[in-house]
């Protein structure tokens, strides 16, 4: 088509109603002499649907939605009355019943299509994935999944450091209801001596893998000759000995306060000559077996 009948062709779309909506399509197009890959990519309406247009073949499309906004953008890249063309589709459709209920506000999104490529099928407006598009939505879920089981993890973590343990010092207290009950686990050779309510209750050495447990009313005082051979236990929570522990041989008094279900726990070195005394009895019976 000569060009001087091309605008001329043009000039009577935009003040006369289209009569043949695909037709005129179509002409415009090959009056600029374009091709249909070349719209498709400038658009990004895909191929098949631009053919659709240009023939008429509606039924292609999901809903009149999508017929009205490719026209729309179809004729305003040509150059022609898009309002008009609009116009005359929906005066010659106005009958036709949409086979989905769609809202026309909402966004359409179209895939870019190549040389001959297609949607899926026909009557889908499907989503294409590529493996640009993927990556980004891979990352996004290795973070969400990293982030929650780091919040597991400091979770777990401040509930260890809040459970309640027993710590060996001065004036400390816990509550821990009851009669004063301790065991001792034995984990290197060391000696020991027990007092409870002020009676001796147990007084030697105990080695490794032994297991001992005492039980007193009021209170119990405990002379340890090795800290780090014993873990010693009240009522279930364990005792640090180590941390405040005075030389080799250390004192644990632990008593009960009076109408509280508190149990005081004090750590206190022992006279020097209680100390060197009890230790070299019972190193001196040890050499003597």
């Amino acid at each position: 088509m000569a060009t001087g009948e091309c605008k001329f062709a043009l000039k009577m779309v935009g003040t006369e109603m289209p009569e043949n909506i695909g037709k005129i399509l179509q002409e415009a197009r090959r009056c600029k002499e374009i091709s249909l890959q070349q719209v498709s990519q400038e658009t990004k309406i895909s191929r098949e649907y631009l053919e659709a247009l240009e023939k008429e073949e509606y039924d292609v499309f999901p809903a009149k939605v999508y017929v009205v906004s490719f026209i729309r953008s179809y004729a305003r890249y040509l150059g022609l009355d898009a309002e008009a063309i609009v116009h005359a589709y929906k005066k010659e459709h106005s009958g036709r019943k949409d086979r989905m209920d769609l809202n026309p506000e909402f966004p359409i999104v179209v895939s870019r299509c190549g040389e001959g490529e297609s949607l899926p099928g026909k009557g889908f407006a499907g989503f294409i994935f590529t493996r640009k598009s993927l990556i980004p939505f891979v990352l996004a879920v290795v973070v969400i999944v990293a982030a929650g089981l780091l919040a597991i993890f400091w979770l777990r973590l401040a509930m260890r450091q809040l459970s309640p343990q027993v710590k060996a010092g001065t004036g400390l207290a816990t509550d821990i209801a009851q009669d004063i009950s301790m065991v001792a686990e034995i984990n290197d050779k060391t000696w020991l001596r027990v007092v409870g309510d002020g009676a001796v209750s147990f007084e030697g050495t105990l080695f490794p893998g032994e297991n001992r447990k005492w039980v007193a009313k009021n209170g119990m005082i405990v002379r340890v000759g090795n800290v780090g051979g014993i873990r010693l236990y009240v009522n279930g929570e364990e005792v640090d000995t180590v941390s405040g522990s005075i030389g080799d041989v250390n004192e644990f008094v632990f008593t009960r306060l009076e109408g509280k279900d508190l149990i005081k726990i004090e750590q206190r070195r022992p006279a020097p000559e209680e100390k060197i005394e009890a230790v070299e009895d019972e190193l001196q019976r040890e050499d003597n077996k």
